[in-house]
């Protein structure tokens, strides 16, 4: 299953720390343009979750803030092996700085991204190819945005191919990062410390990437603080802070005027097998006018319509509704209603129920579609959204003073919404319910009383799988992290990858962007290698005679 160890005895071009979607994107890419990679990974072939006691993160109030055993996995592929494969691109307006959103601005336009999304895509397996079916009209107040999700969720097992065949890539799995080895004078790494098979190694490269997840890569740069503690801005630097995810959930259903405009929002398959919707978004005008985050809806299966009437939904509604029947002494009159009509649903053609939602269960688990929306004749879908959470410096990570067995501190978190978050939220709700009202495309029908909307939000507000911010992208090292190439500004040879280096969140889900973003670093790492690389200063890697190893831990016949 492994190599001759001594593989850690060479030098290599870049190092890649983390091989998740965002890791083995930047691995990859280098090794395409000749570079001598070495891919480190702190899990097995096999992803997994972290155990309780094995995680070096924890969590004071949960009530916003998921575990880290649901959050984060180790192992090739990282939590691509679990992720729902939703790859949206972000908005011009996410890089705009806006008054009415702290913090927000980057250093960079998205016109320096956007060239590298179809690679990102291709990586992802979520490249379109031809579009299915006509595009809507786009409209100034909500212009269409459209979402695909990926063939195949596990981007190691997509791209399992050159990951074993590749000359130029080594992948070492079960190797954890212990430390990182600073040169204060020359301001550089000049190696890493690892933990494999039971005994500690040094990695040494010429450039170091870290790719293991925003609260991993920012656990390593806190630990690197603690022994130069003017690195980073100090402690009271940017390091660890502007915590973001994303605010999610449905307060509302949403009820269309024509099966055609229904048809407009619904999945829908491309040529080459991909899955992809059209969703409502906001405008930029729309945003900037009435203050709203950037935030994104679409129609869905999940609480679909009061009085079911489809079978398998009413099935996987008693299903997903066990625990509130169960728990809830005295049930309302209106849900003693819901629950006798989806029961006689569900009663009138049992085994026809069992095995078309056995259908939708594989439709939402398997590795290729997402959870399709079945095409209802009342036109009322569940409503759901996705929107930015605005940056704040309290929102942290900070180190505990714990260690774990490698002598790494462990971190706490911070983590809240704001008021504005919430208010915007339901704003951003009301706008495109005028909206759809104005167009006779639809309407909303809300949940809850209108009093009760904003508490149905923060019932619902909970992230920590999208980890972004912890090392944001700025132009000092007062208030940013890495540069816009993400480079460390105060680490020569130490860059940043993942979505911890957005300065907003925006409404996308970012793995698509992070793996953008990925790609653009690696096309930068070769542009710089090569620059330094003259015949007087070749790289101590490009030096060495070549060697036969077989990477470790990815057979060439991994499958």
């Amino acid at each position: 299953m492994f190599a001759d160890l001594e593989i850690f005895q060479q030098v290599f071009d870049v190092c890649v720390v983390g091989a998740g979607p965002v890791g083995i994107a930047a691995a990859l890419e280098l090794s395409r343009r000749g570079m001598r990679t070495l891919l480190l990974e702190a899990g097995p072939k096999q992803s997994k979750r972290p155990q309780r006691n094995d995680t070096g993160f924890d969590i004071g109030d949960d009530t916003h803030h998921a575990a880290d055993q649901v959050t984060s996995a180790t192992g090739l592929g990282g939590t691509s092996e679990r992720w729902g494969g939703q790859c949206v691109e972000l908005d011009d307006i996410d890089f705009e700085t806006r008054d009415y959103v702290a913090h927000s601005g980057w250093p960079i336009s998205h016109e320096k991204i956007s060239p590298f999304y179809e690679r990102a895509r291709a990586f992802l397996s979520s490249n379109v190819g031809e579009r299915s079916g006509p595009e809507p009209e786009p409209d100034n107040d909500f212009p269409i945005s459209r979402e695909s999700w990926t063939r195949i969720r596990n981007t190691a097992r997509a791209n399992r191919a050159e990951l074993a065949s590749s000359k130029n890539l080594f992948v070492a799995l079960d190797t954890r990062v212990k430390s990182l080895a600073f040169d204060p004078v020359e301001g550089r790494l000049h190696s890493m410390s690892i933990a494999c098979r039971g005994g500690s190694y040094r990695v040494r490269a010429d450039h170091y990437v870290l790719a293991c997840g925003g609260r991993g890569n920012t656990r390593l740069l806190l630990n690197l603080q603690v022994a130069f503690p003017q690195l980073f801005g100090g402690s009271n630097g940017p390091l660890g802070r502007f915590y973001m995810g994303h605010i999610a959930g449905q307060i509302a259903q949403i009820e269309f005027a024509t099966e055609e405009h229904a048809e407009r929002y619904l999945f829908k398959r491309t040529s080459n097998g991909t899955f992809v919707c059209n969703r409502f978004q906001p405008g930029a005008k729309l945003q900037r006018t009435f203050e709203l985050p950037n935030i994104a809806f679409w129609p869905t299966n999940r609480r679909a319509a009061f009085g079911e009437t489809d079978p398998a939904l009413s099935l996987l509604y008693l299903w997903n509704s066990r625990k509130a029947v169960v728990h809830k002494a005295a049930l309302s009159e209106a849900d003693r209603s819901r629950y006798s009509s989806v029961l006689n649903n569900v009663l009138r053609n049992p085994v026809g129920a069992t095995y078309a939602a056995l259908g939708l269960f594989r439709q939402k688990y398997g590795l290729a579609e997402p959870y399709l929306v079945l095409r209802r004749p009342d036109m009322r879908y569940g409503l759901r959204y996705h929107g930015e959470q605005i940056p704040i410096s309290s929102n942290r990570v900070f180190l505990k003073g714990e260690q774990d067995a490698d002598g790494q501190f462990k971190l706490e978190v911070s983590f809240q919404y704001l008021p504005q978050d919430i208010r915007g939220t339901l704003q951003a709700h009301l706008a495109l319910d005028r909206w759809l009202k104005e167009r006779k495309i639809g309407k909303l029908i809300f949940d809850v009383a209108s009093e009760n909307l904003e508490g149905h939000i923060v019932a619902q507000a909970k992230d920590g799988y999208h980890q972004i911010g912890l090392t944001k992208m700025g132009v000092d090292r007062n208030h940013a992290v890495v540069d816009h190439n993400c480079r460390v500004i105060d680490i020569a040879n130490l860059y940043i990858a993942g979505s911890c280096v957005f300065p907003t969140s925006g409404q996308a889900n970012p793995t698509l962007p992070a793996v953008a973003f990925a790609v653009r670093l690696a096309e930068h790492l070769v542009t710089e290698i090569r620059r330094q690389s003259t015949p007087a200063t070749l790289s101590m890697s490009s030096r060495l005679e070549p060697k036969i190893v077989v990477p470790l831990s990815v057979p060439r016949s991994m499958c």
